[in-house]
């Protein structure tokens, strides 16, 4: 009886391995246009609360506060946070300012020419909006209260703001 309860739950774990490992292989189609739409929409709508931030920060920080601003902006631009970040090249950087996938990557070169860019993927198996905004030190003049070697970059783009929304 023990021996057969053995190769019972045997059977059931192969099954269950064998079931994960198909859904893992597995390219599952593109998610409905209609949850891709009200991602997009998530997305959208995270831009324009973090930019309306940013430019809020833009009034606020002076010379005699921007280290309250700076330390503000970290705390919310926080490194574990996938959902949103700021990804660039020009110092201050963190660790978590370098592109972390293929998508950053594109996204970043793209920014440094003053472009936008989106798309639709699956990271980690799970679909999301993904979209970049290219951020420029002419946004305002503030930007070198806490970014001083911005005063003098050559490209006044700088990074970009990457998003993403899951798609249910």
């Amino acid at each position: 009886m023990v021996r057969r309860f053995h190769l019972l739950s045997l059977g059931v774990m192969l099954m269950f391995v064998a079931t994960s490992t198909r859904e893992l292989m597995a390219d599952p189609a593109p998610p409905p246009a209609a949850a891709i739409a009200f991602a997009n929409d998530v997305a959208d709508a995270m831009i324009d609360r973090l930019v309306a931030l940013l430019f809020r920060e833009f009034e606020v920080t002076t010379p005699a506060n921007a280290h309250i601003g700076s330390a503000a902006i970290s705390l919310i631009f926080n490194d574990r946070n996938d959902d949103m970040r700021l990804v660039g090249t020009v110092e201050p950087l963190s660790a978590n300012n370098n592109p972390g996938d293929a998508f950053e990557t594109a996204a970043l070169e793209q920014a440094m020419l003053g472009n936008n860019f989106a798309r639709v993927e699956r990271v980690r198996g799970q679909w999301y909006s993904r979209k970049s905004i290219a951020i420029s030190t002419a946004f305002s003049s503030a930007c070198v209260h806490c970014h001083a070697n911005f005063a003098t970059v050559q490209n006044p783009w700088v990074g970009a703001l990457m998003v993403r929304s899951p798609i249910p």
